[in-house]
């Protein structure tokens, strides 16, 4: 009796194996096989075009735009067309979607469906949908699949309704069986990881241990609730750790080829400005331009210009940049509304510039080569699709499409016939069985997932938690199950509910006990002991800086960067102020105003706020600029708060205050610390407040009180050597916008300091107590800096954005 196994296709591979080993006349296919098998015994030919359906899509709601009404507010967005992708495919299932959608969206679904169906049927297109739909047609016209007597479904989760019915026609006169593997009783056990990187590292080692203990990879599965989220960390864990495992399609728009397209095109539509260049040219990354490093340096330091003419103007006398240009200015020429098919043309003419033996000889590198072959070829496919369709199209609008393409277009990785170890989302578990199964990322919201009710349908998913944790005891004999305290933000994160409570479910993988998150190119700890000690005899005899420490607390390898290898920041000539302009501005003007002011009568606020202003021009007026509106609004009214407060009692004294021989103990000696403080307020008592003025914003009170940001704690802790005759009672940040003073205050001063109490508004008990905090704090902080310890730790995303050594760590910003 022959048998046939339809299984998922991830697993079509093991599958076989183990099948043909228990019965060598059985065969095993996946769905679409299944489908093409059919198609192919009652000789339907067909076409598949996935790029042509997509583009159908764009054309569909073209075509239909000024009948949209429902849908009229958002059919412009790409996204639109996303999600149309996904219902019309789940439409032609046979789903369920309309239950909770008003009529009028029906309708315009319907609509636009029908559109979409009859352009595909215009160009010979064939879905996935579709060949399923005339599978079923030729199984109730005609036999197929001769000599096949029993069918047996293993492992899908959950067939649609036009599969199920594919299924139960080819299922007439044979036996049909849908099962699920047996297994004896699962093993759990249950871990937390620190983070999601920690949580990726100890799975990681568990697997490396696995394998050396002689363990088959087709025997290790790994999943997650949400790959996507984990690939970023897996990618670089498992090649450190040498873990075997299928890597990811990469898409179109990720290649080389794609960003240099999509810069081109965007930067076409938007003015071309500096960022456009430098994205274009940027080694290993956009188009094979050939600019020497002199040429390359010559658009860092250039101005922000924009547009081609004044680029070509600053940069066109350099053989580099006259070629580079020239090949712009001719390719973006023909960027105008015309029909789809003359943009296809026009990337194919465009696509001879940009051969892969720009970027790299096969002779020299042969596998980047073929990666960068494959994404040539894949841009060839979608010029050749754009040619068959002749609806007009602006540039703002195909930039768009062509994103989504690109984005949606994957390649494939390099084809590797050894084993390897299955990573999976948790929804793909189920058909086979594993020894050892790793599921991370075990999180409420995650799984199951919070989900609501679909923004265009409005329908609410059916989501049974105890059916998906079953899933996972079922894919294996031995379940490991991960969660991650907090989020790579830092957020705290919650286990999900439905984990069992398992005896060691804190335990850690980590050899090193407590486990740290480590660097994916290095742990970022100096282990070097020659140069160890050569930094702190540096650190011990030199001291630190406020500045400093509080880069360390930013970022601890922005802190190695610039104060361990004293990398400076790229050098840049910009026509117009950064933020740093402007805060020397402002802090000068102010500086000037209270030089006047230290004694003697307080001016009117009118006179003040003159004043002031006037202070302001002048400093602009040094460097050739003018503040604006805004600023200067901002500055009356600040000076207006200012003095206020002053006829409060507490007035100016001192201004950019140096101090120094704050001591800080450590394992390997005493460390000095030394700043400079922007103004000190004293009263008539000798009570006194310290401030640092903050154009910007300024830390969270959170943030201040736990230390993370360190220069309140310092000035606090420097109170005393700054001035030991008076009594401090405050250190604070002073926001030039809002005019807030956020930092710590003691409560007995806290009225004639027009400060609302709150945490950080402290009795002297506590305000003595928070200095211990602090000392120890920065005891800690210090400690680490001199065991060499600088991992990449960015407090924020935010952090990276800023931060002027992202081409050194090279982490992503915002991952």
């Amino acid at each position: 009796m022959t048998c046939l196994y339809i299984v998922p296709s991830y697993y079509l591979r093991n599958f076989r194996r183990s099948v043909s080993q228990a019965d060598s006349s059985a065969q095993v296919t996946t769905m679409p096989g299944l489908v093409a098998q059919i198609l192919k015994e009652g000789l339907v030919s067909y076409k598949e075009d996935r790029v042509l359906e997509e583009v159908a899509i764009w054309q569909s709601v073209q075509m239909h735009a000024a009948d949209l009404r429902y849908f009229a507010p958002i059919s412009h967005y790409p996204g639109f067309k996303q999600e149309l992708k996904s219902l019309f495919r789940q439409m032609d299932l046979g789903e369920e979607l309309f239950s909770a959608m008003p009529q009028e969206g029906r309708d315009e679904l319907v609509m636009l469906h029908g559109a979409y169906q009859e352009i595909l049927a215009e160009k010979g297109i064939l879905s996935a949908p579709g060949q399923i739909r005339r599978s079923l047609e030729l199984i109730k016209q005609t036999p197929v699949l001769a000599g096949v007597e029993k069918i047996i479904v293993q492992g899908h989760t959950e067939l649609s309704p036009l599969e199920q019915e594919l299924i139960h026609s080819l299922a007439q006169g044979r036996q049909l069986e849908i099962l699920w593997p047996e297994i004896p009783a699962t093993s759990i056990a249950v871990q937390k990881a620190k983070d999601p990187v920690g949580e990726v590292e100890m799975i990681g080692q568990a697997l490396r241990r696995d394998i050396e203990s002689g363990l088959s990879l087709d025997q290790l599965g790994v999943a997650f609730p949400n790959l996507a989220q984990y690939l970023p960390i897996l990618i670089p864990v498992f090649a450190k750790l040498r873990i075997p495992w299928r890597t990811p399609e990469v898409s179109l728009g990720n290649t080389p080829l794609g960003k240099t397209l999509l810069t081109l095109v965007s930067a076409e539509l938007q003015g071309w400005q500096k960022h456009h260049l430098e994205l274009l040219t940027a080694p290993g990354w956009g188009f094979p331009s050939g600019l020497t490093a002199e040429e390359h340096r010559l658009l860092r330091l250039a101005p922000p210009l924009k547009g081609l003419p004044a680029w070509r103007e600053y940069l066109g006398s350099h053989p580099g940049w006259e070629a580079l240009l020239a090949i712009i200015t001719e390719a973006t020429s023909e960027l105008v509304t015309q029909p789809l098919a003359a943009y296809g043309a026009w990337l194919e003419a465009f696509l001879a510039e940009l051969l892969p033996e720009r970027w790299v000889l096969p002779e020299d590198d042969l596998e980047n080569w073929a990666e960068l072959m494959k994404a040539w070829d894949g841009m060839q496919t979608l010029a050749s699709s754009l040619r068959d369709f002749q609806w007009s199209i602006s540039p703002e609008q195909f930039v768009k499409l062509l994103g989504s393409l690109l984005g949606n277009y994957k390649i494939q990785g390099r084809r590797v016939f050894a084993e390897r170890v299955q990573v999976m989302g948790v929804e793909q578990i189920g058909a086979y069985t594993y020894e050892h199964l790793y599921v991370g990322g075990l999180v409420e919201g995650q799984f199951p997932p919070h989900k609501g009710a679909h923004w265009l349908t409005k329908t609410r998913p059916n989501v049974v938690a105890a059916q998906l944790y079953e899933g996972l005891q079922i894919g294996t004999k031995h379940l490991h199950l991960f969660y991650p305290e907090v989020d790579r933000e830092g957020k705290l994160n919650l286990p999900a509910t439905i984990l069992p409570r398992v005896e060691g479910e804190t335990r850690s993988l980590s050899p090193e006990g407590e486990h740290q998150p480590s660097l994916f190119f290095g742990s970022g700890f100096l282990r070097d002991e020659q140069l160890l000690h050569q930094w702190r005899q540096r650190v011990l005899k030199e001291g630190l800086t406020v500045s400093q420490l509080n880069r360390y607390a930013n970022c601890p390898y922005q802190f190695f960067c610039s104060s361990v290898l004293g990398v400076a920041d790229d050098e840049e000539v910009s026509l117009e102020l950064d933020a740093r302009d402007h805060g020397n501005c402002i802090h000068q003007a102010l500086q000037a105003f209270w030089e006047e002011h230290l004694e003697g009568a307080l001016p009117t606020i009118e006179d003040g706020q003159a004043k002031m202003e006037g202070l302001l021009r002048r400093e602009y007026a040094k460097i050739g600029a003018q503040p604006s509106k805004a600023l200067l609004r901002d500055l009356r009214n600040f000076i207006r708060h200012d003095l206020n407060l002053a006829q409060g009692g507490f007035r100016p004294k001192y201004l950019e205050k140096w101090f120094q021989g704050l001591v800080i103990e450590t394992s390997f000696g005493p460390v000095s610390l030394r700043g400079r403080i922007d103004r000190i307020d004293i009263n008539a008592d000798g009570a006194y407040v310290l401030y640092d003025y903050k154009t910007g914003t300024a830390p969270q009170i959170k943030a201040m009180l736990e230390g993370k940001d360190v220069q309140i704690a310092v000035y606090l802790l420097a109170a005393h050597n700054i001035l030991p005759q008076g009594t401090n009672v405050g250190a604070a940040y002073y926001v030039i916008g809002d005019r807030s003073r956020k930092g710590i205050f003691q409560v007995d001063y806290a009225k004639t300091l027009a400060v609302t109490r709150g945490k950080n508004v402290l009795d002297e008990a506590g305000f003595q107590e928070q200095q211990e905090t602090f000392s120890q704090i920065l005891q800690t902080q210090i400690q680490r800096i001199l065991e060499g310890e600088f991992p990449i730790e960015p407090a924020s995303s935010r952090v990276c954005s800023f931060c002027p050594f992202q081409g050194i760590c090279r982490k992503e910003v915002g991952s």
